[in-house]
């Protein structure tokens, strides 16, 4: 059985070679020495033999992996670098019969990058069938001990990449390893809670933890921590209850350090904790910043998941402040897998986008992005350890995909995947079933459209509103946060150019043209069939077939789904992850395009003839009416494209679907009455004075757009309202009030949000019918005008 993708992706020129019979100095490996035969044999069937030239990579830090190795021959260098280093450090050299990549039985990623210091041979080993082969080999007791010597391996290697290991002597070190336990904690739940009594130190091995403090409902967070941090000492070294609680944003493994070890090392380098809790308060003092400064009122709502931006590697957004809400990108992925595997429902953030990313920001300024349900291909795909047939792969680029003959439909992965990005679907007929038969069902999920040459819903975003990206370099907040990787200078030339020149350019263009047609027209030098205005009229019946063009590539997209050779999509470049440059919209330039030929269309259109003034219904005068009724249209599309999305997007709690509008308005109804119920008399007085004639006004979702107030804005305007009438009385009986005002306040957004959908909608049907009308009418005015003799 092969491991999976991920395992050695990242070495290049490695040849691989399978064999019944490994060399000698595998099994003399201490921790193979006591395996039967048929153990051994079952590893060596199983396994694989890596040949490695010198320099030649076996895995980098980060990578997941579900294998470890034994070196047959060679040497074999382990680097990682450790928070606030600059620089890797060497952490061991494994020689013949040594061991790497334990951490594998931990369930961590890869915490070192391995490097073959000279011509080498490594065996590779999947965990799982390792756990297998040495339980019918020994038995369970057997196992168990073999089990403890990985863990006490990977353990080894784990605390030689933390900071707080790095003054420790090899005594030092085994002491932790006597006394350090594993830990696994799930999303959600706490290490420590306030009030806990000190007894542990926590290392952070793999995952995040936030450290939070509670007021109510309202949680307070004091601080994230990641890989290679560590907390709860301040209150091990003083003797008293935990100050705070400590809780895992995602699932995380931990270190746990007894209080009498943690007393020991103290002693015994004295300056060691005070120069790492420098450290750490430089980390915090960085956090707080990006917290409480310019993020504190337009990018909250990013801090609420940021274990989700951490682990993902390729998230897919979309800019609300320009998406037209048109549906391409799920017609898009519909389009080319049968069932779109993206959903336009999800978390709205706010966030600063960094130059780079390959997509038109505004420096310095946050944008409202939609997390839309679609696979985000995390580092440590919890879907990928929880399928039972190993269906789920990760291939050399990060990208997560689904294997069809080896997927039951079971709904193991979907289960797991902590943001529903999975869905269960019927089985195509085309798509393979393990055992040949049965299972009716497969898993669905965004795989980057890894068969063909880039992400369709990307490709075919008319207004380049999409686009994927790694939160952790590219979305400023969190890279700051973090203390990510800054890709600006990498990336900068991959930013795709504003189309605000070639529109102006346009205008000014028709603007002159028609302005010099009527002018001459006027004077009585120039006729519609004549001369410069003939060619004028030409011009413009060209414009309109270039124009008519425009549906080719909106309308027929196959053309852009474009598919990969077959071993191109099997094996991915790793540079094709992040250094590659980013995917964009196909559709955008030619949307540019089309407003441009369509103003300098109307210009030359003017320029031909003026509006028929014989009043008598003419061809030409049908003609004129319907082709202005079109430019209308389209005028009016175009300028709601370039408006209504950014209007919208300030004034909507999460982004809605016009079939979501009913229902959150009951919900929202609902959550009115009863938060009302139980309140104090106050509170119901204000209800009644001021939120119900605040909510039936029906002019209040136009005053709402005209004010130009975003929703947290309109709820102090609220809230002013209602503090002016109080004039400082009864604060202590408005429990409750806040949660009422801010229901009040999106309930009055619905309308406004609708009405802005359907102008981001209405003006596109009129376009496309008077422009069907208009190309009719202009051939039957051409047939007329080239049959009479001029």
């Amino acid at each position: 059985m092969p491991s999976s993708d991920h395992t050695h992706g990242s070495a290049r020129g490695v040849e691989f070679q399978q064999s019944h019979t490994w060399p000698p100095g595998v099994f003399d490996a201490p921790l193979l020495r006591g395996l039967d035969e048929r153990a051994r044999r079952e590893l060596a069937e199983a396994g694989r033999l890596l040949t490695l030239a010198a320099d030649e990579v076996v895995y980098r830090a980060g990578d997941a992996g579900d294998a470890f190795f034994v070196v047959a021959s060679g040497r074999i260098g382990l680097h990682a670098r450790r928070r606030g280093d600059d620089r890797d450090t060497e952490v061991r050299a494994a020689a013949q019969g040594e061991l790497l990549g334990e951490e594998a039985v931990v369930g961590t990623p890869r915490r070192t990058t391995a490097v073959a210091l000279a011509p080498s041979v490594v065996a590779e080993i999947p965990v799982h069938l390792f756990r297998r082969a040495t339980g019918r080999s020994g038995g369970a007791e057997v196992a168990q001990r073999l089990e403890r010597a990985l863990r006490r391996s990977a353990t080894r290697d784990l605390l030689g990449t933390l900071a707080f290991t790095r003054d420790l002597d090899p005594e030092d070190t085994e002491i932790l390893l006597d006394a350090v336990g594993h830990r696994r904690f799930e999303r959600g739940q706490a290490v420590y809670r306030a009030g806990d009594p000190a007894t542990e130190l926590w290392l952070i091995a793999e995952g995040m933890v936030q450290i939070q403090t509670e007021d109510g409902d309202r949680i307070h967070v004091r601080a994230y921590l990641t890989r290679g941090d560590f907390f709860g000492d301040v209150e091990l070294d003083e003797g008293r209850s935990r100050a705070a609680s400590a809780v895992a944003s995602g699932p995380a493994t931990l270190l746990s350090v007894p209080s009498k070890a943690f007393a020991a090392l103290a002693r015994k380098h004295p300056d060691l904790i005070p120069r790492l809790r420098r450290i750490a308060g430089e980390q915090q003092a960085v956090q707080e910043a990006v917290v409480a400064g310019h993020a504190r009122h337009v990018t909250a709502h990013v801090f609420r998941d940021l274990y989700r931006l951490q682990v993902a590697r390729s998230l897919l957004v979309i800019d609300l402040e320009t998406c037209a809400r048109c549906g391409h990108c799920a017609w898009s992925c519909a389009d080319v897998h049968g069932v779109s595997r993206l959903v336009r429902r999800g978390d709205k953030v706010l966030a600063r986008v960094a130059e780079g990313s390959g997509h038109a920001v505004r420096p310095e300024a946050p944008q409202s992005l939609l997390l839309p349900n679609s696979c985000q291909h995390c580092e440590s795909p919890a879907c990928m350890i929880d399928c039972p047939t190993g269906a789920i792969g990760k291939d050399t680029g990060g990208e997560v995909f689904i294997r069809d003959a080896l997927c039951t439909g079971c709904g193991a992965c979907a289960k797991a995947c902590p943001w529903e990005n999975i869905a269960i679907a019927p089985r195509p007929a085309s798509a393979p079933r393990p055992g040949g038969a049965g299972f009716p069902d497969i898993a669905v999920k965004c795989d980057l459209c890894r068969d063909h040459d880039g992400p369709a819903c990307v490709k075919a975003c008319p207004t380049g509103s999409i686009f994927r990206i790694n939160p952790a370099e590219e979305i400023a907040d969190v890279r700051d946060l973090l203390g990510g990787a800054r890709r600006e200078q990498e990336r900068a030339a991959a930013a795709p150019r504003s189309d605000a020149a070639l529109l102006a350019g346009s205008a000014l263009a028709a603007v002159g043209i028609g302005a010099a047609g009527l002018l001459a027209q006027a004077d009585g030098g120039a006729r519609p069939g004549e001369g410069a205005a003939w060619a004028a009229g030409v011009a413009a019946a060209a414009g309109m077939a270039l124009l008519l063009l425009y549906a080719v590539p909106k309308r027929a997209a196959r053309w852009l789904w474009v598919r990969r050779a077959p071993a191109e999509a099997d094996r991915r470049a790793p540079a094709e992850a992040g250094d590659a440059a980013p995917v964009r919209s196909r559709l955008r330039p030619h949307l540019s395009g089309h407003l441009a030929i369509g103003l300098v269309t109307a210009g030359l259109a003017l320029a031909h003839a003026p509006w028929p003034r014989s009043g008598r219904p003419t061809l030409g005068a049908a003609l004129h009416l319907v082709f202005w009724a079109t430019a209308a249209a389209g005028g009016f599309t175009a300028i709601a494209y370039r408006l209504a999305p950014r209007r919208l997007a300030r004034i909507e709690r999460t982004a809605a679907l016009p079939e979501d509008f009913d229902a959150a308005r009951r919900e929202l109804l609902d959550r009115f009455y009863r938060a009302v119920s139980g309140r104090s008399d106050l509170v119901k007085k204000l209800v009644e004075k001021i939120l119900v004639p605040y909510l039936r006004n029906p002019l209040g979702p136009l005053a709402l757009l005209a004010s130009g107030r975003g929703l947290a804005e309109e709820e102090r305007a609220l809230r002013a309202r209602i503090d002016a009438v109080l004039e400082g009385r009864g604060a202590e009986r408005l429990a409750g009030l806040s949660e009422l005002t801010r229901i009040a306040v999106e309930l009055r957004a619905l309308p406004a949000q609708r009405g802005l959908l359907r102008a981001l909608r209405a003006g596109l049907p009129v376009h496309i019918i008077t422009f069907g009308v208009a190309v009719a009418l202009l051939v039957l005015h051409a047939i007329a005008t080239t049959s009479v003799p001029r």
